[in-house]
């Protein structure tokens, strides 16, 4: 097990104790589009997304990274996300910008969040994010 002490009791204030996927954490996730949106860029990517659905994909998306970063091990599902970005052509600087947002969210909606807490989740994401990264570069060069 990691010893994460700050990114594990952030989690249990804004999540609980468990892994999963209650709705609970629907605000969380609603409050970190309105972070990433801020980018026009980013905004503009998701002109026509049903954002009530999105919210519920992110919420999954994000639980898959969270277990990541606990087991090492991609999961089916991990795999699958990394299929649908490289396939919807999400870059590396958005999932740059996708862990800048969450962590901007943290900030906002964990009362006891400071920069080294910030830190940790950092540290928390930064593994998935940089499997699915991998991914993409991966599959594409295993294309030419």
């Amino acid at each position: 097990m990691l010893n994460n002490p700050l990114f594990d009791g952030s989690y249990a204030r804004l999540f609980g104790g468990d892994v999963a996927m209650s709705g609970r954490s629907d605000g969380f996730f609603e409050a970190f589009y309105r972070h990433f949106l801020e980018d026009p860029d980013i905004h503009e990517l998701f002109r026509e997304t049903d954002m009530k659905r999105q919210v519920v994909m992110l919420r999954r998306s994000f639980f898959q990274l969270a277990a990541f970063y606990v087991t090492s091990t991609p999961s089916a599902e991990l795999e699958r996300i990394g299929y649908l970005h490289q396939r919807l052509g999400v870059t590396n600087d958005h999932f740059d910008r996708w862990l800048d947002a969450l962590v901007a969210t943290v900030a906002e909606m964990d009362p006891e969040s400071d920069p080294c807490t910030e830190l940790a989740w950092r540290w928390a994401m930064t593994p998935g994010i940089t499997y699915l990264k991998l991914f993409a570069y991966y599959h594409d060069s295993q294309r030419t």
